[in-house]
Formats: structure tokens, C-alpha cells, sequence
């Protein structure tokens, strides 16, 4: 059966969708097998995996997805990641990764909150048909609406990334406070947070003050990816222990790659910390070490 986490936040602005887009592509290098399911409107991590709309050749969206309310119905909407190699191939990464992809519309099922079993509708949309994949991650908008709350019912976990300034860190903690005390009510008594990964960290008093702030609300839960790694040409990377605020990150979301498609010093650095976070990911949930670097 495979693992379903929730990637959210309250706020937006937080590399809710890169954590989401390239935590797939770590996974995906370690051979894991997964489904990245787009349950935001502006669907970013659809984009950003390859997958452009075409009116001319529509094709089936999470929107429908939902409306359908039956069971199975994500099963054909699934598309391959987009993408691929200078020879117009799947790039090995892409191999492993299918996609439920968003498209703007995914908004108007919103209105439909008050339906019977409404919530449900994204749990029943993924049975009978996922268990070829080893995880689930689940993109979502930055509030604590519908959308989020049906992701959530689908879920095993909740993964927070946040950017270590106040709002952030408020609406983290609002996650982590609608998780204790409505579980039960959104049919999903056991769902927890897993983890909050720190993104877009700046060597500052303030994001330090912050971070701190943080590890003193959420303990072991705020994942520390530092270390010394040897990559696979001999030479070693020492990983920051939180996501910083490199402009690599927002060269891959614009270009809707992978970080792996760098080969250069900076590639490296980028690929070796979201293997962290994959590895991470891997021995919390799966109980498995899972890779190398």
C-alpha cells in the first residue's frame, strides 16, 4: 500500500510546491515509485512536472476527478511526468513518476463542501488502484479549505514546509493545531504531522530566531537534512541542515525541471540536499535508510 503525504501550509509563498515537485524526483532517483497528486487550482506542480493544458487535446483533470465522486476514478486521469532527456526521451527520473494533474477549474468543486461524503471524495477517487506505487504526495493551496481537507482525509501524514519568518511559522502552526483537534472529523482519527522542513532559509538573526521558535513548538519534527555527503564521483557536499534560499530552486520551478538536469557544482549541491529530505522522508515512513548519494 503506498504511503500518502500531504504537502500544506496555511500561507502560500513557501515552496509548498517544490518540496512537493522535487521530494518526487529524489524519490524517484532512490527507485521509489510515485504518484504526485495536484490538488491546487493554480496547478504549479503540474506545470513544474512537465504537463502543459492543451484546449485543442483536453485531457481529464483533478477537477473531474472529484465531481465524479466514485470509486477509482483517478485511475484515468493519470499522466506520465513530462519530462524528458535531449533526445526527447523520459529522463529515468520521469520514469517513475505519474501525475494527477490540476487544472484552474479544480476551484469549483470548492462550492460542493456541503455534499454528503464530500470530503471523502479524494480518498474514494485513489482506491482500488494505487498500490503499484510506493508514495502519494498530495500538493495543496495555502488555507485549511475543502480542497485541503479532502487531501487530508486521503493522507497518512501531513509534511509542513515553511520559510522561517512569523507568518509562516504562525500558519504552520495552525496546521498542526487543525490537525489535533478536527482528524476525527474530517474521517481520518490518525492522520499526524510528520515533519516540517524548513525552506528558503537566510543566514539571519531574525530566520535563526525562528528556526529556534520553531524546534521548541515542534521538537524532532522539524527535520535537520545537515551533513556531510559523498557523491557518486568521489567528492563530498556538506548539506545545510534546512533548505536555503538558493536561486537554483527558482531556475528549476520557472524552467519546470528537475534539479538533477544541472550537472554543475550548484546542481550537485541542490540534488544532494533534496536527497536528504528523500531520505528523510524514507526512514521516517518507510523505516528504510532507502538511497545513496
Amino acid at each position: 500500500m503506498a504511503h500518502t503525504a500531504v504537502i500544506s501550509n496555511n500561507k502560500g509563498g513557501v515552496s509548498k510546491t517544490e518540496l512537493t515537485v522535487q521530494l518526487a524526483a529524489a524519490l524517484a532517483r532512490a527507485g521509489q515509485r510515485i504518484l504526485v497528486v495536484d490538488m491546487d487550482p493554480q496547478a504549479n506542480a503540474t506545470r513544474r512536472l512537465g504537463i502543459e493544458w492543451d484546449a485543442n487535446e483536453p485531457i481529464p483533470t483533478m477537477s473531474e476527478v472529484i465531481k465524479a465522486d466514485q470509486s477509482g476514478s483517478g485511475e484515468g486521469a493519470v499522466v506520465a511526468c513530462g519530462w524528458t532527456s535531449p533526445d526527447g526521451n523520459p529522463t529515468a527520473e520521469a520514469e517513475n513518476i505519474d501525475v494527477l494533474p490540476a487544472r484552474f477549474d479544480l476551484i469549483n468543486r470548492e462550492t460542493e463542501a456541503g455534499v454528503i461524503g464530500a470530503v471523502r471524495r479524494l480518498q474514494k477517487a485513489l482506491d482500488g488502484w494505487t498500490d503499484d506505487y510506493d508514495i502519494i504526495l498530495i500538493d495543496t493551496r495555502p488555507d485549511l479549505g475543502h480542497l485541503v481537507q479532502m487531501s487530508m482525509a486521503a493522507a497518512d501524514t501531513i509534511i509542513i514546509p515553511t520559510d522561517p519568518n512569523y507568518d509562516s511559522v504562525e500558519a504552520a502552526i495552525r496546521v498542526n493545531d487543525f490537525v489535533t483537534r478536527h482528524a476525527i472529523d474530517i474521517a481520518n482519527p490518525t492522520l499526524t504531522v510528520g515533519g516540517i522542513v524548513v525552506t528558503r532559509r537566510k543566514a539571519t538573526i531574525e530566520h535563526d530566531y525562528q528556526i529556534e521558535g520553531l524546534r521548541d513548538q515542534f521538537g524532532d519534527l522539524v527535520w535537520n537534512l545537515g551533513g556531510l555527503v559523498k557523491m557518486s564521483d568521489g567528492s563530498e557536499l556538506l548539506n545545510p541542515p534546512y533548505i536555503p534560499e538558493w536561486s537554483r530552486f527558482a531556475e528549476a520551478d520557472a524552467a519546470a525541471v528537475s534539479l538533477s538536469d544541472w550537472n554543475d557544482r550548484n546542481g550537485r549541491k541542490t540534488v544532494a540536499l533534496y536527497d536528504a529530505v528523500a531520505r528523510t522522508y524514507l526512514a521516517r515512513f518507510l523505516g528504510t535508510k532507502g538511497m545513496a548519494a
